[in-house]
């Protein structure tokens, strides 16, 4: 019997669960969670292109990364499927600003520093 690989976009949305879950430093993230919600910002979404094109081979514009916020909207715009719709899983600032504080207060309970910023 083959071996059993998973579906393209299910590879391409391990890889991103995987690079999400190091540069946020959370312990899961899932294919609708929204990076800015979690307390990502745009350095931390430079951080997440250079592992992308390293892990990926997939060299991405930053504005696709801004456009797509999702691990499944990505993978989806990454693997070429045009049903990605790019205003799929925005959120208002007001819910950015409350995904960041909700990460800080994380990071507080495991011990871990935030390093505060513009956008922490």
């Amino acid at each position: 019997m083959p071996a059993q690989h998973p579906a393209p976009e299910q590879r391409t949305q391990d890889v991103l669960a995987e690079i999400w879950c190091d540069i946020l430093e959370v312990p899961r993230v899932g294919p609708q969670d929204n990076f800015f919600d979690l307390g990502g910002h745009s350095v931390l979404l430079h951080m997440v292109r250079g592992q992308v094109a390293e892990r990926l081979g997939a060299d991405v514009p930053l504005v696709d990364l801004f456009s797509y916020p999702t691990i499944g909207s990505l993978a989806r715009h990454l693997d070429g499927r045009t049903d990605a719709d790019p205003r799929a899983g925005r959120r208002a600032p007001a819910a950015r600003a409350a995904g960041r504080s909700r990460l800080g207060a994380r990071r507080a309970l495991g011990g871990q520093e935030t390093t505060g910023g513009p956008d922490a």
